[in-house]
Formats: structure tokens, C-alpha cells, sequence
């Protein structure tokens, strides 16, 4: 064995040392030259739209960057030899408050810097070797871009989905813009983290709540997405089943009605008779109107004031202290007739149902909280059958306040007392009590079921210089008026003073224009659009990037959308993730796509960590450059180490030693399929001819390689490199044991070839390089097809069983891998023969391709 062993490393030192600089850069510069990457539209072809979440150009690519997008690439590469048609392209995200920050940073212009960042990046992702096709690139700051997300907000205009408002909005302090309410994560701004504040402002807002019944509906068909988004989706929409109930404001003197309505929406019309006060937020204008010229104004104002530096999660906190000013007016409770008193409380939020709150201290913890604070009512209406209260009002009709000794409010289930006609109905969301109330109002005309969402109107103004134009005028004859298609786009000014803190806002050569309607002078609007409405639609224009008539052709769409696979981090499902499908159903519904949906399947990659188990980021200086792993080991050994380490879906910790284990992988397989393929060529050969470690090693390649195949398409590609790893491990037994002479070529020829290509996804200089030096083939070995493996054919001929006698092994038998009971008893039995003798056989026990024991005495 030990001179085969010599041979074998003899031969190895005659082959072409693994040099990953000189390769990778050499296989660049061939598929640059060739176009190898260029989307080939062939529609005899099934498409399959590969797409990474675009990047946004803060500096170069880190190594999360570097996951998210390998991740694609191997995907998009076996795609192609799988048969598909593949769209797999690349851009930036490149509008934002970074770049401006920065360009003020570094006196320049945020252009200049924006640019000059994707090049870098650009420099980079070709190191990678990414299969992008450069040519549909796509940069959202190109004015051929951003000129469509104007002529799509016009289209929405034309529509009603776009619309300009007052009201209350998120103010980011540090930032200077408002925010969305989905960018205001857990009571901080998303970007930087500052308490936003609360300001009037006028704004313009797209109508995503035209959609949110669809929306929520259609996470159903979103089968391929992880569960926990499709989770969060559903909470941020909302959808809440209640009732509108109109309560009638008290003149001055707390009981007698006036005409005023003031209506609430509730999902508990069953605790109607609970409502002990009346709740407003701080930023109600009726809250303002109510206590105006009254000694209650100071104290409104103050808390108004107060209500302004806490973020809305912290005001609706439940441990948080709760804090409120009588307004001195009443409503009078539609069901009973009786006053309760008008409240402003800090915990109640205007853009929540209709910016007014019924007050039930009795089934709701922070209005207990508040009852408590203030010595307000708390009258029980809803308890169990086993509590002592029931029995004590389980007769009453009539609404009577019973001290209670709670410390906390009840659970707001149970049966229904002292409400009237209604008692003993059993109550709860959905119960017949809540049915049975909402009827009679809505008999009456005080009330009506209404369906609520949590979800409120996209607000995509932005008080920022470095973004897209809202592309409208304001005349003061004609209001609001949309500029003409035919001077789109409106672009940005390349000459503002940032770092003097001029704006848009200032510079009177961007907003002076005249009315397009009546020829007066009139004022470009200022704000610029919500970065995420860039990235609501770049996977659109990647099918047809080119197209200066219109943002895409339907055709080129409907022929690549909805994307097959889309990759991103799981921040994004919420923001992105919701706004995208929302764009995605109004430009169907302007008949410009088929699509319903925009990504069929979701995969959210982990997060790479540093060795303390911290998250990557620039601001904490632990990130990894892919550099730092490209320039000693190579781009491929980059690849196959981040594929290797974890689940794509799951953290890693960054293991420089796991960087090293992967390169001295990936030249072991180097060096074995240069063996393998050394004299071997392509050739049919008989399988079942295949003898010793050669059908071995054919029966190995076709199981792992069966499993690898089953690895790839579920996108898990640690195991599919396992199942590799196993084959190389095979196939360097098979040439450590196996003398030249005994070798089938065709047999070797056949595992270098599979060995190259199934770890050409993830390894591609690797691969090319072995591709044409050693196997001698011509083309990419990304034109050839996916190399079959019958799982079958990894089922050896014979297998070898224990026989025992009693429970201990006596020897050894070698079966036909089919054989039956019998024969496999037989053979047993022959094998131990010698053991038998004078004993008599009571018993055998056969499991199947396992084992026999035989009980004899």
C-alpha cells in the first residue's frame, strides 16, 4: 500500500500548483471579454430570476455584503446548468442621508462620493467573481432611473394612491427628516437610532391602506417565505374586527347632549358599559379646541409638550408611568346614557382608530393603571362564574360601581354584568355579546362593525437634498399641480453649498418654475421621496434596464417576474419587503405587470459575527473585509468558507480557522482531480463491471452526489459541500489503493468531471481552471448540464452482515444486497457452522442487511 501511496504523491507533485491569484484573475478577464454572464432571453429556456437586495455604497462591500451575495451567485451558477434562462443582476441603492452626511464630512458633493463607493464596490464583486450581468446595472441616482419613479408617482397621482397632507409625523432630531412609521423601530429612529419627535407637518403620503385587506390576504400565497416574516408582515398590517360607536359630546354642563359625535373604534363593543372616561391623545386638535380659554389649557399644554420627546412604543409601554389632564367636558355613553368624563392621556396615540379612546379600566391594564392614578371609576362588567363578583351582579341590570380591591385589571373575559339586557351573555373577542351589542346600535344608528387596520398611509416625504424629486408644483391660483410627463425627470441640482446646510428648499433655481395649468409663477415642491420607493421597483427595471420609453415593457417582465429567488437580511421585512409588494399591485393594477407578488421565495441569510459573537459594523470597527480573505487565500476560498460554515439562514461567528481549513480543502480537491483526470478521458464503461474500490467509488459518487443535488436546489449549501468533501475523500481512497494498472479512465474521467462540476457554483475560477487545463474541454463549465446521479446505482451488489450466536459476534457473511430472509438465514448459518456444532438452533432473528442472531443451545 505504502508504494501506491508514494506513487499517487509523486504523480500530484507533477501537477500545477493551486495559485488562486493568477487563476481568478485570469478567468475575470475571460468572462469579462467573453460576456460569459450576459442574460441570454432564450424563451425555448425555463427563466429563473436570481436576485440579491441591493446594496446601498456607504464604502466597500463587507463581509455580510460578501454572504448575501455568494449565496445568489451559487444559486444563479446552478441554475445555468440546470437548464434554466437566468436574469442575474446587480446595482445600488443610491439615494440616501449617508451620502449627504458624508459629502458635508468630506466638502464634496454627495454624488461625487456616491460614485465614486460603487466603483469600489463594483471592483470588488468582480474579485468575488459574482455571475452578474453587468450590463443591466441599474443605480438609482441615474436620472434615466429615478425619471421612472417620477412618472410613477404621477401615475399614482393620476390614480388617487398619491396625496399631500397635515398631520402629525415622526421627526428625526439628528437626521432633520420625518421618518415613516415603519422606520421608527422599537421608539428609534431606524438609521440613527435618535428618539424621533413629534411635528405638523404637510406631507406627501402614497395609499398603501388601499391595499392592506390584499396585502394581508395574500401572505398566504407567499409559501416560499420564512414564517416569521409573513408573521410580522400580518402584525404591522393589523387587521382588527370591531366596531365604530358613536359617543355624543356634553355641553358644558356634562350632561346634556349636544349634536357633536366623537366616535371611537373598539374590537370589545361587549364592554360598552365598562367605559368609565373618555380618552384623547396630546396631540387632538378636538383635545386642543376642547380645553381652549379653560383652566385646564396650562396643564394640556404642558403635557403636550412632555408627550412630544417620547417615542409612540414608549407611550404605549404598559410598565411606563401613565400621565393625563381632565379636559372638564363629558361624552354620553350611547348604550346607558351615562357621562364620562374627557381625558387627555399620554398613552393613547392619534393614529391609532380614530384618534379617540374608550376608557375601560376594568379589562384593560394601562387604563386600570390610569383609573387608579387618577381616581377614576372602575366598574366591573365582565367577570368568570367562579368569581365571587358574579354571583354578587350576576342578577343586576343597572350599571352600579362596586369597590373593587384589585391590584390589576381582569382578564375581559368571562359573562357579562350589570349591562343591561345584555347580561349573562358571554363575552370576548368575537362572542355573541360583542355581536349582540355592535346589532343594537347599529339599529339605532349609534354604531356599525367596522374593520380596522394598525397599517397607516406610506409617508415618503423627505426634507433631505440627496433623493428623488417629488415631481409636483405648487401655484397659488391652480394648488397642487404634477409637472408634464415630457419634463421628466426632475433632477437634482449638482452645486448646493451642503456643507454651508443650504437645502433644496433654498436654492431658488430648483423651486422657481412657472404653473404648468396657468403660466404664473409657482414653486417646485422641495421634499425629495422615501429612499424606499427607489427600491420598490429596481427588480422591475432590471428586466428591461435599457428602455427609454417607458420603465420596463410589459413584455420583458412578464417574462422574468415574479423573481424566483430573492436574498436578504431579515431587517427588511417590514420596510422593503412591504413596500415592494405594495408597488408591485398598483402597477398591476395600471395593467403594467401580470404579477401579483413580486419574490415567490424568500431567503433572510444570517448575520456574520465577529469572534465575540458581536454583529459586524463599521460604527463598532469589527468588520471582516472580503479582502483580508481574497488577497492570501483567494476569492473561491472566500465562497466556499462562508457556504461551508452555517446554514444560509443561520449567524456565524467568523472563524479565521475555518478559512483555513476551507483552502486546504479546496486544494486537495485540486490536486485529486488532477490525478483522476491524468490519462483518463471521457468514455462509456459498464457499471456492474465495477469491482473493488472502483464500484465503490462509483456507488459514493452517485449517493453523495444525489444528496448534493437535493442540498443545492434546497439552497443548504454546508451539507451539499459536505456531500463534496465525501466524494474527494472517496476518490483519494480509490487512488491510494487502487495500482494504475487496476484504474477504470473512463471512471475517473467521470469523477473529475463531477467533482468540477458541482463545486463549480461555489468555487468558479476553481472549477473554470480544472474545466479546460485538466479535463481539456472546451466552453465554461457553466454551459454544461448538471451531472446526473442515480441514487440506485449507490446501492451496492452484496452486502456483508454480522452473524451472532447469542448475542455475540461469531463471524461474518456476505449476501446479495436484494437477498430474502431465507437466503440471508442460509448463508448465516453456513458462516457459523462450526459454532453449531452439537447445539440445536431455537431460534434466528434476521435484520435485514444488518445482522442474524442465533439462539442455540
Amino acid at each position: 500500500m505504502s508504494d501506491v501511496n508514494d506513487t499517487n504523491a509523486t504523480q500530484a507533485s507533477r501537477f500545477p500548483a493551486y495559485d488562486a491569484a493568477a487563476i481568478e484573475g485570469k478567468w475575470q478577464r475571460i468572462w469579462d471579454e467573453k460576456g460569459t454572464y450576459k442574460t441570454d432571453e432564450d424563451p425555448n429556456k425555463p427563466k429563473k430570476y436570481v436576485l440579491e437586495m441591493f446594496p446601498y455604497p456607504s464604502g466597500d462591500l463587507h463581509m455580510g455584503h460578501a454572504r448575501n451575495y455568494t449565496i445568489g451567485d451559487a444559486m444563479a451558477r446552478q441554475a445555468r446548468m440546470r437548464g434554466y434562462d437566468v436574469l442575474h443582476p446587480i446595482g445600488f441603492d443610491a439615494f440616501g442621508l449617508p451620502a449627504e452626511n458624508a459629502a458635508i464630512k468630506h466638502n464634496t458633493q454627495a454624488a461625487a462620493w456616491t460614485y465614486q463607493n460603487m466603483d469600489n464596490a463594483l471592483a470588488t464583486m468582480r474579485r468575488m467573481g459574482f455571475s452578474y450581468d453587468y450590463d443591466r446595472l441599474v443605480r438609482t441616482c441615474d436620472p434615466e432611473y429615478y425619471k421612472w419613479g417620477q412618472w410613477m408617482f404621477l401615475k399614482m397621482w393620476e390614480k388617487g394612491l398619491a396625496y399631500r397632507a397635515t398631520s402629525p409625523v415622526n421627526w428625526c432630531p439628528s437626521c432633520n427628516t420625518v421618518l415613516a412609521n415603519e422606520q421608527v423601530v422599537e421608539g428609534r429612529c431606524w438609521r440613527c437610532g435618535s428618539v424621533p419627535e413629534k411635528r405638523e407637518l404637510s406631507q406627501w403620503y402614497l395609499k398603501i391602506t388601499d391595499y392592506a385587506q390584499e396585502l394581508l390576504d395574500d401572505l398566504d400565497k407567499l409559501t416560499g417565505w420564512p414564517e416569521n416574516v409573513k408573521a410580522q408582515q400580518r402584525n404591522w398590517i393589523g387587521r382588527s374586527e370591531g366596531a365604530e360607536i358613536d359617543f355624543t359630546l356634553a355641553d358644558k354642563d356634562g350632561v346634556t347632549p349636544t349634536d357633536r359625535k366623537i366616535t371611537v373604534f373598539t374590537t370589545r363593543a361587549d364592554t360598552l358599559f365598562g367605559v368609565s372616561f373618555f380618552l384623547l391623545p396630546p396631540e387632538s386638535p378636538l383635545a386642543a379646541e376642547l380645553v381652549a380659554g379653560t383652566e385646564c389649557e396650562a396643564a394640556f399644554k404642558e403635557l403636550k409638550e412632555a408627550t412630544e420627546k417620547v417615542s409612540s412604543v414608549d407611550r404605549q409601554g404598559s410598565a411606563r408611568e401613565k400621565h393625563g389632564v381632565f379636559t372638564g367636558r363629558y361624552v354620553i355613553n350611547p348604550i346607558n346614557g351615562r357621562p364620562a368624563p374627557i381625558w387627555v392621556a399620554d398613552y393613547v396615540l392619534m393614529d391609532y382608530g380614530t384618534g379617540a379612546v374608550m376608557g375601560v379600566p376594568c379589562g384593560d391594564q394601562r387604563d386600570f393603571d390610569f383609573a387608579k392614578k387618577y381616581g377614576l371609576e372602575i366598574a366591573p362588567i365582565i367577570c368568570e362564574k367562579d368569581d365571587p363578583l358574579y354571583d354578587e351582579l350576576k342578577d343586576e341590570r343597572e350599571l352600579k360601581v362596586t369597590s373593587v380591591s384589585w391590584d390589576h385589571a381582569m382578564d375581559a373575559e368571562g359573562y357579562l354584568v350589570q349591562s343591561g339586557e345584555f347580561t349573562g351573555l358571554k363575552g370576548g373577542k368575537h362572542s355573541e355579546a360583542v355581536d349582540a351589542i355592535i346589532g343594537w346600535l347599529s339599529e339605532r344608528g349609534l354604531g356599525r362593525k367596522k374593520v380596522q387596520f394598525r397599517l397607516r398611509d406610506w409617508l415618503i416625504s423627505r426634507q433631505r437634498y440627496w433623493g428623488n424629486p417629488i415631481p409636483m408644483i405648487h401655484c397659488d391660483c391652480c394648488g397642487d399641480v404634477p409637472v408634464p410627463y415630457d419634463q421628466l425627470p426632475v433632477t437634482l441640482p449638482d452645486n448646493l453649498d451642503l456643507g454651508a446646510g443650504e437645502t433644496l428648499a433654498e436654492y431658488a433655481p430648483f423651486y422657481e418654475t412657472t404653473c404648468p395649468k396657468c403660466g404664473r409663477p409657482a414653486k417646485r415642491i422641495t421634499d425629495t421621496m422615501d429612499t424606499f420607493t427607489c427600491s420598490s421597483w429596481y427588480y422591475l427595471r432590471y428586466c428591461d434596464p435599457h428602455n427609454t420609453e417607458l420603465p420596463f415593457s410589459k413584455e420583458s417582465v412578464d417574462r422574468w417576474m415574479p423573481v424566483d429567488n430573492y436574498i436578504g437580511g431579515i431587517e427588511h421585512a417590514i420596510l422593503h419587503l412591504l413596500y415592494s409588494r405594495f408597488w408591485t399591485k398598483v402597477l398591476r393594477d395600471l395593467g403594467m405587470i401580470d404579477a401579483d407578488e413580486p419574490f415567490t421565495n424568500l431567503l433572510c441569510q444570517g448575520m456574520v459575527k465577529d469572534h465575540n459573537g458581536e454583529t459586524m459594523s463599521k460604527s463598532k470597527g469589527n468588520v471582516v473585509p472580503p479582502s483580508s480573505v481574497i488577497e492570501p487565500y483567494g476569492a473561491d476560498t472566500m465562497r466556499l468558507v462562508i457556504l461551508f460554515i452555517a446554514p444560509p439562514e443561520k449567524d456565524f461567528d467568523w472563524d479565521e480557522k475555518a478559512v483555513a481549513g476551507a483552502n486546504r480543502f479546496i486544494k486537495r480537491a485540486w490536486s485529486i482531480v488532477w490525478q483522476l483526470s491524468a490519462g483518463a478521458h471521457a468514455g462509456e464503461f459498464d457499471a456492474r463491471s465495477l469491482k473493488g474500490q472502483a464500484g465503490e467509488l462509483f456507488r459514493t459518487l452517485n449517493g453523495l452526489g444525489a444528496r448534493c443535488t437535493s442540498d443545492y436546489d434546497r439552497g443548504q449549501f454546508n451539507t451539499a459541500i459536505s456531500a463534496v468533501m465525501e466524494i474527494v475523500n472517496a476518490a483519494s481512497k480509490y487512488l491510494n489503493e487502487t495500482p494504475a494498472e487496476d484504474r477504470v479512465l473512463e471512471l475517473d474521467f467521470r469523477v473529475a468531471h463531477d467533482i468540477v462540476a458541482i463545486l463549480a457554483p461555489i468555487c468558479p475560477h476553481w472549477a473554470e481552471e480544472l474545466y479546460h487545463e485538466a479535463l481539456h474541454l472546451e466552453g465554461s463549465v457553466y454551459n454544461e448540464p448538471w451531472p446526473e446521479f442515480d441514487p440506485e446505482l449507490a446501492k451496492a451488489d452484496t452486502v456483508e452482515i454480522a452473524v451472532q450466536v447469542m448475542g455475540k459476534v461469531r463471524g461474518h457473511a456476505t449476501i446479495a444486497a436484494d437477498a430474502t430472509r431465507e437466503q440471508t438465514e442460509k448463508a448465516a448459518l453456513a458462516a457459523i457452522s462450526e459454532q453449531l456444532e452439537g447445539k440445536t438452533v431455537r431460534k434466528v432473528i434476521v435484520v435485514p442487511g444488518k445482522l442474524v442472531n442465533v439462539v442455540a443451545n
